[in-house]
């Protein structure tokens, strides 16, 4: 039986995502929920086959902690999942006006700023999870209000509910599926491929040259993100995704000439995430 280890508590966007990925296998699975970021990533290999955690959101940008962690740990990218994300507004009074406390998991709260901005005189307070969002104003009086994941709740449960509060329509996140071994093949269907090149020799010029070897072959970089390496002031690791796998020699070479220079973790190389998918 193939174990995953994601984000919890049960219920949460990252449940969401880990049954997406169940559904594409044909083995069973058993799910663990750990409550943070960092004790999902640590337990891949260990208590767990996989991992499946948030990497970026459509509105939010990519999350710092989990690209500093794959930088540091030995693990590989061998699935990327997308998941559309909606969240409502529940309440325990009919009346928006009356409601004094906002219960909002903090990521959440930076997908839904416009409805927060447009509430008076609130007091926010940030969860650990969308689920404690909702426990916390289940259990709350009439002046409680909680932003928490659309098709979480039954509506009958609350005086008020407010549907599709996120600031974009068509908000998504894209999850990770980590492994701690690099063990699986790349597969034909591969088109896409995660990296990162470590600065750790204080090279001038070095996002230039990493820039240039993929220009030169024409391939197209799909993100660059820098993270500071936390050793001194200037100094980043740069997260790169690009099209193409090295089952293409025009990116097997790039990377080849890249190496050369820097020191690159390759990630993974798997196929791109579309919400049919």
């Amino acid at each position: 039986m193939l174990k995953i280890v994601t984000l919890g508590p049960a219920g949460t966007f990252s449940e969401l995502a880990t049954h997406k990925f169940i559904k594409q296998r044909s083995e069973s699975c058993n799910i663990c929920f750990l409550p943070s970021i960092k004790s999902v990533l640590h337990e891949i290999g260990h208590s767990s086959d996989i991992g499946i955690l948030p990497i970026e959101n459509f509105s939010e940008g990519f999350i710092a902690v989990v690209l500093d962690e794959l930088a540091a740990l030995d693990l590989c990218i061998i699935d990327e999942i997308l998941l559309p994300i909606k969240f409502s507004f529940v309440a325990n009074s009919a009346n928006i006006n009356e409601i004094e406390q906002l219960f909002v998991q903090f990521v959440a709260k930076g997908q839904c700023v416009d409805f927060i901005s447009g509430l008076d005189n609130v007091n926010i307070q940030l969860t650990e999870s969308n689920i404690e969002s909702l426990q916390e104003c289940l259990a709350g009086n009439a002046k409680v209000g909680a932003i928490v994941p659309s098709g979480s709740f039954n509506s009958e449960q609350f005086a008020l509910t407010i549907d599709c509060v996120n600031d974009y329509e068509n908000n998504q996140t894209r999850f990770l599926v980590l492994s701690r071994n690099n063990i699986h093949p790349i597969s034909n269907d591969a088109n896409k491929t995660s990296i990162i090149v470590l600065d750790d020799d204080d090279h001038p010029g070095l996002l230039g040259e990493v820039l240039q070897s993929f220009s030169a072959r024409k391939i197209n970089l799909s993100s660059i993100i820098s993270r500071p390496t936390r050793k001194s002031f200037g100094k980043y690791h740069f997260f790169i995704e690009l099209e193409g796998s090295q089952n293409d020699p025009l990116v097997a070479l790039a990377l080849q000439e890249i190496s050369q220079r820097n020191k690159v973790k390759v990630l993974g190389a798997y196929k791109k995430a579309t919400l049919q998918s």
